[in-house]
C-alpha cells in the first residue's frame, strides 16, 4: 500500500479492485449494473471485467465508451462448446466463467456483480475500509431484496425453488437467526461457525448454521481465490438442492479455514427474477 501527501496530510492510495460480471442477453440491465460500478465513490482504480457468455449481440452493445477517471471496463467473449449444455449445466458453467474472470483480473481485490443487480455508491469503499478494520481477506456486505421494478420485497417467503410453504419455512428460520426481519427488505447474509454439513438456504434445516453469502456481496483477495477457486464440479445432489456457485464458494472457503466477516451494510441492490431467486407476487 503506497501513500501520498495532499495538503500536508498523509493519505493512503487505495488498492485497485476488479469487479467481475458474467452476462448473457441482458444488455439493458447490464448497462445499469455497469453504471453502478462507474459511480462508486472508492478512491482507487476499479476495473470492471465483463465476461460475455457466447453472445455476439451483447459484445456489439458494449463498444468502448468514455469512462470516468479511474474506472475502466474490459469485455471478454467466451464461446460455448457444443457439448456444454443440458440439465444442470448452468451453474457449473457460471462457476467456470467466474474463475475465468478471477484469472484475468489485474487487481489484488475481487468483487462480483450480477448483470441484473447494482452496487450502492459506497459499496466498495465501505468494504475496503472494513478490510483495514478487521484484517480479513474475505469480507462481505448485506443486501436489499427488491422486486424487478425496484420496490422492496416484503413477502414473508425466502425466494428460491420449492413451494410457498417451504419458502415460508425458510423465511421464518432465517428470521429466527437474524438474517431476515419481518417488515424489512434487508437480508443480512453471514457465515456461522461450527458447520459440519453444508446446506444452502434452499434446504437449510433448524439445526444448521447459516452459510449464506450471495456472490454479489464479496470483497476478497484475488490471491485467496486463486488458491481456493470457486468449485466447478456439481454433484447430482447439488443440482437437486439448487446449490449455486456462491454456495460452493462459501463451503470451499470455510473448509480452507478462511476467516470471513461482514460489515452488515445493505450496500447491494439485489433484484429478484434470476435463476436461483424465483418468487411471485401474491
Amino acid at each position: 500500500m503506497v501513500e501520498a501527501v495532499v495538503w500536508g496530510e498523509r493519505v493512503r492510495v487505495n488498492d485497485p479492485i476488479s469487479v467481475i460480471t458474467v452476462t448473457r442477453g441482458r444488455l439493458v440491465l447490464l448497462h445499469r449494473a455497469m453504471a453502478s460500478v462507474q459511480a462508486q465513490d472508492y478512491g482507487g482504480e476499479i476495473e470492471h471485467l465483463i465476461i460475455v457468455d457466447d453472445d455476439e449481440a451483447t459484445v456489439r452493445g458494449l463498444t468502448p465508451r468514455s469512462s470516468v477517471p479511474g474506472r475502466s471496463h474490459s469485455v471478454y467473449d467466451v464461446r460455448r462448446p457444443a457439448s456444454d449444455g443440458g440439465v444442470g449445466a448452468v451453474y457449473p458453467r457460471l462457476a467456470r466463467l467466474l474463475n475465468v474472470g478471477i484469472h484475468r483480473a489485474a487487481s489484488p481485490w475481487i468483487a462480483f456483480l450480477d448483470d441484473d443487480n447494482e452496487f450502492e455508491s459506497d459499496h466498495l469503499s465501505s468494504l475496503r475500509r472494513f478490510v483495514d478494520t478487521t484484517g480479513c481477506d474475505a469480507v462481505h456486505s448485506a443486501r436489499q431484496m427488491l422486486w424487478p421494478d425496484g420496490s422492496p420485497y416484503l413477502e414473508q417467503r425466502f425466494p428460491g425453488p420449492g413451494s410457498d410453504s417451504e419458502q415460508a419455512r425458510i423465511y421464518r428460520l432465517l428470521c429466527d437467526r437474524g438474517v431476515c426481519e419481518p417488515g424489512s427488505h434487508v437480508v443480512r447474509d453471514r457465515v456461522d461457525a461450527g458447520a459440519t454439513e453444508y446446506r444452502n438456504s434452499t434446504v437449510i434445516q433448524a439445526s444448521d448454521p447459516v452459510m449464506l453469502v450471495d456472490q454479489n456481496l464479496w470483497l476478497i483477495r484475488r490471491e485467496l481465490l486463486l488458491r481456493t477457486p470457486i468449485p466447478e464440479e456439481f454433484s447430482d445432489q447439488n443440482v437437486a438442492d439448487n446449490t449455486c456457485p456462491d454456495d460452493l464458494m462459501v463451503e470451499a472457503l470455510v473448509r480452507a479455514g478462511v476467516e470471513i466477516s461482514t460489515n452488515g451494510r445493505p450496500s447491494v441492490r439485489y433484484y429478484l427474477g434470476g435463476i436461483s431467486n424465483q418468487v411471485h407476487r401474491d
